[in-house]
Protein backbone atom coordinates (compact mmCIF):
# COMPACT_ATOMS: atom_id res chain seq x y z
CA UNK A 1 0.00 0.00 0.00
CA UNK A 2 3.11 2.64 1.19
CA UNK A 3 4.83 1.56 -2.58
CA UNK A 4 0.94 2.66 -4.25
CA UNK A 5 0.88 5.74 -2.22
CA UNK A 6 4.82 6.45 -2.61
CA UNK A 7 4.11 5.95 -6.93
CA UNK A 8 1.16 7.82 -7.28
CA UNK A 9 2.75 10.71 -5.48
CA UNK A 10 5.37 10.50 -8.11
CA UNK A 11 3.59 10.81 -10.98
CA UNK A 12 1.50 13.48 -9.33
CA UNK A 13 4.99 15.65 -9.00
CA UNK A 14 6.35 14.24 -12.36
CA UNK A 15 2.57 15.99 -14.33
CA UNK A 16 2.90 19.03 -12.17
CA UNK A 17 7.00 19.61 -12.92
CA UNK A 18 5.62 18.64 -16.60
CA UNK A 19 2.97 21.18 -16.44
CA UNK A 20 4.72 23.84 -15.64
CA UNK A 21 7.60 23.11 -18.07
CA UNK A 22 4.42 23.00 -21.03
CA UNK A 23 1.33 24.03 -19.34
CA UNK A 24 -2.13 21.98 -21.23
CA UNK A 25 -3.59 24.13 -23.69
CA UNK A 26 -6.66 25.99 -23.00
CA UNK A 27 -9.56 27.01 -24.91
CA UNK A 28 -9.95 31.13 -25.87
CA UNK A 29 -12.42 32.23 -22.41
CA UNK A 30 -15.56 32.21 -24.94
CA UNK A 31 -17.69 34.21 -22.32
CA UNK A 32 -14.96 36.85 -22.29
CA UNK A 33 -14.40 40.39 -23.91
CA UNK A 34 -12.55 40.50 -26.67
CA UNK A 35 -9.35 42.69 -24.79
CA UNK A 36 -9.32 39.68 -22.31
CA UNK A 37 -9.29 37.17 -24.67
CA UNK A 38 -6.60 38.93 -26.76
CA UNK A 39 -4.40 39.61 -23.33
CA UNK A 40 -5.01 35.85 -22.97
CA UNK A 41 -3.86 35.17 -26.34
CA UNK A 42 -0.50 37.16 -25.90
CA UNK A 43 0.15 35.61 -22.12
CA UNK A 44 -0.09 32.33 -24.01
CA UNK A 45 2.03 32.86 -27.27
CA UNK A 46 4.92 33.35 -24.70
CA UNK A 47 3.73 30.24 -22.48
CA UNK A 48 6.53 27.50 -23.61
CA UNK A 49 7.06 26.26 -25.91
CA UNK A 50 5.78 29.39 -27.97
CA UNK A 51 6.20 27.54 -31.41
CA UNK A 52 5.18 30.58 -33.21
CA UNK A 53 7.23 32.91 -31.51
CA UNK A 54 10.63 30.87 -32.25
CA UNK A 55 9.33 30.62 -36.02
CA UNK A 56 9.65 34.56 -36.02
CA UNK A 57 12.57 34.98 -34.16
CA UNK A 58 14.49 32.71 -36.69
CA UNK A 59 12.81 34.98 -39.32
CA UNK A 60 14.13 37.80 -38.00
CA UNK A 61 17.97 36.21 -38.09
CA UNK A 62 16.87 35.07 -42.23
CA UNK A 63 15.92 38.97 -42.97
CA UNK A 64 19.16 39.89 -41.72
CA UNK A 65 21.14 37.38 -42.87
CA UNK A 66 19.01 37.77 -46.66
CA UNK A 67 20.57 41.72 -46.71
CA UNK A 68 23.85 40.07 -47.05
CA UNK A 69 22.36 38.94 -50.28
CA UNK A 70 19.86 42.04 -51.50
CA UNK A 71 21.05 45.40 -49.74
CA UNK A 72 18.45 47.78 -49.35
CA UNK A 73 18.48 50.77 -51.53
CA UNK A 74 17.26 54.00 -50.45
CA UNK A 75 13.71 54.88 -52.08
CA UNK A 76 11.87 58.27 -52.29
CA UNK A 77 9.90 57.77 -49.08
CA UNK A 78 12.94 57.22 -46.79
CA UNK A 79 14.91 54.73 -44.45
CA UNK A 80 12.07 54.39 -42.26
CA UNK A 81 9.08 52.96 -44.61
CA UNK A 82 11.92 50.93 -46.52
CA UNK A 83 13.40 48.87 -43.65
CA UNK A 84 9.33 48.65 -42.11
CA UNK A 85 8.40 47.47 -44.84
CA UNK A 86 10.78 45.12 -45.62
CA UNK A 87 10.64 43.98 -42.01
CA UNK A 88 6.89 43.46 -41.67
CA UNK A 89 6.84 41.67 -44.82
CA UNK A 90 9.98 39.61 -44.30
CA UNK A 91 9.32 38.69 -40.66
CA UNK A 92 5.91 38.19 -41.32
CA UNK A 93 6.10 35.87 -44.23
CA UNK A 94 7.44 33.65 -41.51
CA UNK A 95 4.76 30.23 -41.78
CA UNK A 96 3.27 30.69 -38.45
CA UNK A 97 2.22 33.51 -38.53
CA UNK A 98 0.45 32.83 -41.80
CA UNK A 99 -0.68 29.20 -40.38
CA UNK A 100 -1.76 30.33 -37.08
CA UNK A 101 -4.93 27.81 -36.67
CA UNK A 102 -2.36 24.93 -37.29
CA UNK A 103 0.41 26.11 -35.14
CA UNK A 104 -1.75 26.18 -31.92
CA UNK A 105 -4.16 23.32 -33.43
CA UNK A 106 -5.05 21.96 -29.91
CA UNK A 107 -6.05 25.53 -27.99
CA UNK A 108 -7.74 25.95 -31.80
CA UNK A 109 -10.19 22.51 -31.28
CA UNK A 110 -10.63 23.17 -27.89
CA UNK A 111 -11.83 27.01 -28.68
CA UNK A 112 -14.19 25.44 -31.30
CA UNK A 113 -15.60 23.15 -29.10
CA UNK A 114 -16.49 25.38 -26.48
CA UNK A 115 -18.48 27.45 -29.23
CA UNK A 116 -16.25 30.04 -30.21
CA UNK A 117 -16.46 30.84 -33.97
CA UNK A 118 -13.69 30.61 -36.12
CA UNK A 119 -13.84 34.08 -36.80
CA UNK A 120 -13.36 35.36 -33.31
CA UNK A 121 -10.30 33.22 -33.08
CA UNK A 122 -8.86 34.65 -36.42
CA UNK A 123 -9.27 37.89 -34.74
CA UNK A 124 -7.62 37.40 -31.18
CA UNK A 125 -4.87 35.50 -33.08
CA UNK A 126 -4.89 38.76 -35.69
CA UNK A 127 -5.13 41.19 -32.90
CA UNK A 128 -2.25 39.08 -30.74
CA UNK A 129 0.15 39.09 -33.81
CA UNK A 130 -0.40 42.61 -34.06
CA UNK A 131 0.93 43.37 -30.92
CA UNK A 132 4.06 41.15 -31.13
CA UNK A 133 5.05 41.98 -34.26
CA UNK A 134 3.25 44.33 -35.89
CA UNK A 135 3.29 47.36 -32.90
CA UNK A 136 6.93 46.93 -32.52
CA UNK A 137 7.73 46.96 -35.94
CA UNK A 138 5.30 50.40 -36.43
CA UNK A 139 7.25 51.81 -33.67
CA UNK A 140 10.42 51.41 -35.31
CA UNK A 141 9.88 52.54 -38.38
CA UNK A 142 8.45 55.85 -36.75
CA UNK A 143 11.32 56.46 -34.47
CA UNK A 144 13.81 55.47 -37.85
CA UNK A 145 11.55 58.07 -39.67
CA UNK A 146 12.14 60.85 -37.24
CA UNK A 147 15.61 59.99 -36.91
CA UNK A 148 16.76 60.17 -40.58
CA UNK A 149 14.17 62.49 -41.86
CA UNK A 150 15.97 66.34 -42.96
CA UNK A 151 13.08 67.94 -41.55
CA UNK A 152 10.92 65.12 -39.26
CA UNK A 153 7.33 66.05 -38.44
CA UNK A 154 4.24 64.13 -36.59
CA UNK A 155 2.60 64.28 -40.25
CA UNK A 156 5.50 62.46 -41.83
CA UNK A 157 5.52 60.00 -39.59
CA UNK A 158 1.81 59.21 -39.05
CA UNK A 159 2.95 58.62 -43.38
CA UNK A 160 5.16 56.52 -42.63
CA UNK A 161 3.79 54.34 -40.14
CA UNK A 162 0.73 54.05 -42.19
CA UNK A 163 2.74 52.80 -44.98
CA UNK A 164 4.04 50.03 -43.36
CA UNK A 165 1.30 49.11 -41.87
CA UNK A 166 -0.20 48.25 -45.40
CA UNK A 167 1.90 45.20 -45.58
CA UNK A 168 1.38 44.13 -41.79
CA UNK A 169 -2.43 44.00 -42.03
CA UNK A 170 -2.40 43.00 -46.05
CA UNK A 171 -0.33 39.82 -44.58
CA UNK A 172 -2.57 38.99 -41.89
CA UNK A 173 -5.64 39.46 -44.24
CA UNK A 174 -3.78 36.76 -47.15
CA UNK A 175 -2.33 34.63 -43.70
CA UNK A 176 -6.04 34.05 -42.81
CA UNK A 177 -6.95 32.65 -46.06
CA UNK A 178 -3.60 30.03 -45.44
CA UNK A 179 -4.23 29.17 -42.03
CA UNK A 180 -7.83 27.52 -43.08
CA UNK A 181 -6.09 25.72 -46.19
CA UNK A 182 -3.14 24.32 -44.76
CA UNK A 183 -3.82 24.21 -40.69
CA UNK A 184 -0.54 21.80 -40.41
CA UNK A 185 0.20 20.78 -37.20
CA UNK A 186 3.59 20.83 -35.37
CA UNK A 187 5.89 17.54 -36.02
CA UNK A 188 9.11 16.43 -35.12
CA UNK A 189 11.09 16.46 -38.14
CA UNK A 190 11.74 12.50 -38.11
CA UNK A 191 8.47 12.00 -37.67
CA UNK A 192 7.70 14.23 -41.38
CA UNK A 193 10.26 11.60 -42.82
CA UNK A 194 8.93 8.55 -41.29
CA UNK A 195 5.78 9.60 -42.86
CA UNK A 196 7.66 11.29 -45.84
CA UNK A 197 5.57 8.74 -48.61
CA UNK A 198 2.11 9.85 -47.17
CA UNK A 199 1.17 12.55 -49.68
CA UNK A 200 -1.96 13.90 -48.00
CA UNK A 201 -0.04 14.96 -44.99
CA UNK A 202 3.37 15.73 -46.94
CA UNK A 203 2.20 17.73 -49.66
CA UNK A 204 0.23 19.91 -47.42
CA UNK A 205 2.74 20.13 -45.07
CA UNK A 206 6.02 21.08 -47.54
CA UNK A 207 3.15 23.69 -49.66
CA UNK A 208 2.61 24.96 -46.01
CA UNK A 209 6.50 25.66 -45.54
CA UNK A 210 7.36 27.00 -49.14
CA UNK A 211 4.40 29.32 -50.11
CA UNK A 212 5.15 32.08 -47.51
CA UNK A 213 8.31 32.86 -49.10
CA UNK A 214 6.88 32.23 -52.50
CA UNK A 215 4.41 35.08 -51.82
CA UNK A 216 7.20 37.26 -50.62
CA UNK A 217 8.78 36.96 -53.50
CA UNK A 218 5.82 37.74 -55.21
CA UNK A 219 5.56 40.77 -53.68
CA UNK A 220 9.38 41.73 -53.26
CA UNK A 221 11.81 40.02 -55.53
CA UNK A 222 15.17 39.50 -54.15
CA UNK A 223 16.49 42.62 -56.42
CA UNK A 224 14.98 44.86 -53.69
CA UNK A 225 12.78 46.27 -55.93
CA UNK A 226 9.29 45.91 -54.83
CA UNK A 227 6.05 44.72 -56.97
CA UNK A 228 3.07 47.03 -57.22
CA UNK A 229 1.36 44.64 -55.93
CA UNK A 230 -0.39 45.60 -52.11
CA UNK A 231 -0.50 49.17 -53.25
CA UNK A 232 3.03 50.40 -52.50
CA UNK A 233 3.03 52.55 -55.53
CA UNK A 234 -0.51 53.66 -55.10
CA UNK A 235 -1.22 57.59 -54.73
CA UNK A 236 2.62 57.88 -55.20
CA UNK A 237 1.75 60.88 -56.98
CA UNK A 238 -0.58 62.37 -54.58
CA UNK A 239 0.05 64.17 -50.98
CA UNK A 240 1.71 61.91 -48.15
CA UNK A 241 -1.26 62.19 -46.43
CA UNK A 242 -3.35 60.98 -49.34
CA UNK A 243 -1.29 58.25 -49.85
CA UNK A 244 -1.05 57.71 -46.15
CA UNK A 245 -4.90 57.05 -45.86
CA UNK A 246 -4.54 54.74 -49.37
CA UNK A 247 -2.45 53.05 -48.23
CA UNK A 248 -4.05 52.15 -45.03
CA UNK A 249 -7.58 51.48 -46.61
CA UNK A 250 -5.62 49.27 -48.89
CA UNK A 251 -4.38 47.11 -46.08
CA UNK A 252 -7.67 47.17 -43.96
CA UNK A 253 -9.35 45.85 -47.10
CA UNK A 254 -7.18 43.13 -47.98
CA UNK A 255 -7.26 42.01 -44.15
CA UNK A 256 -10.99 41.98 -44.02
CA UNK A 257 -11.79 40.37 -47.68
CA UNK A 258 -9.12 37.43 -46.25
CA UNK A 259 -10.64 37.00 -43.18
CA UNK A 260 -14.31 37.18 -44.45
CA UNK A 261 -12.65 34.28 -47.16
CA UNK A 262 -10.94 32.29 -44.19
CA UNK A 263 -14.08 32.12 -42.15
CA UNK A 264 -16.33 31.49 -45.64
CA UNK A 265 -13.75 28.25 -46.47
CA UNK A 266 -14.19 26.90 -43.11
CA UNK A 267 -18.45 27.04 -43.02
CA UNK A 268 -18.21 25.37 -46.33
CA UNK A 269 -15.26 22.56 -45.65
CA UNK A 270 -14.86 22.46 -41.94
CA UNK A 271 -11.09 23.13 -40.55
CA UNK A 272 -8.89 20.35 -41.47
CA UNK A 273 -5.69 19.68 -39.58
CA UNK A 274 -3.06 18.21 -41.60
Amino acid sequence: MRGTLVAARERARTQFHTERRHPAPRPIGAGQPLWRQVAGEVRWSFTPPALWLEGVGANVVLSGLFLLVSPLTLHRHGWGVLVGVYFATFVLADVTTTNVLGVDADRTRLSLAAGLGVHRILLVKNLALLIIVGLPTLLATAALTMKTSVHPTMQRTGVSVADVALPILAWLGVGNIVSVLLAVRPRALGQRWIARWQWRSTVPWLTHLVLPYGLYYFVRPIDGEQRAILGYHLGRTMSGEARGAIHLGVGLAVWLLGSLIAVAVVRRRGLHVW
